[in-house]
């Protein structure tokens, strides 16, 4: 926990985890979500990724930020679940709204079905492709985090998130979806 400590050189590891799942846990939960397809696992993985972080939390040596550290936990728990053999079912409903705006009710729909048919052709990408996407641009990190956090060249998940973009492009515009 040397990374951690303050200037103070204590800290109360609940009082952090608690900060941490506060700040990061909507982020780890979409993170799951978008890896798993799949609401309820999505919860277990970020108890399960929290859990991880708690029990590890003196191996962090502060090398990248908390939140890198934490994707990187999320990533390796979401890999491990769909690598079980229990894990075969995926379901698409609308687990996690998108929020609306104060649009038109006319101009929500058409929104609310393109988010949809977006998400559908994100989830439907192969898994290489969907994880970079969704670190980029649903959680916003930059292709330099996502190389730690995938542990890849950084090279490598520029041209991953060029692939994912231009097939979801392709999968899009075959369905006449503007995105």
């Amino acid at each position: 926990m040397g990374a951690l400590l303050g200037a103070g050189g204590a800290v109360d590891r609940d009082e952090l985890l608690t900060q941490w799942m506060e700040q990061y846990g909507t982020r780890i939960l979409h993170l799951a979500y978008f890896y798993l397809k799949d609401r309820h696992l999505a919860e277990d993985v970020a108890q399960e990724v929290f859990l991880r972080a708690y029990r590890h939390m003196d191996s962090f040596r502060g090398d990248s930020a908390v939140y890198t550290w934490l994707y990187r936990i999320a990533v390796n728990v979401c890999r491990d679940r769909a690598r079980s053999p229990w894990w075969r079912r995926v379901t698409l409903p609308g687990q996690l709204p998108l929020a609306t705006g104060g649009e038109f009710p006319e101009e929500a729909a058409v929104q609310a079905d393109r988010r949809q048919a977006v998400l559908e052709h994100v989830l439907a990408l192969p898994v290489h492709y969907r994880e970079v996407l969704v670190l980029y641009y649903y959680q916003d990190l930059s292709t330099g985090d996502i190389a730690r956090v995938l542990d890849l060249p950084e090279n490598t998940v520029k041209t991953r998130l060029h692939r994912a973009r231009q097939q979801l492009r392709d999968a899009l515009s075959a369905r006449g979806v503007t995105a």
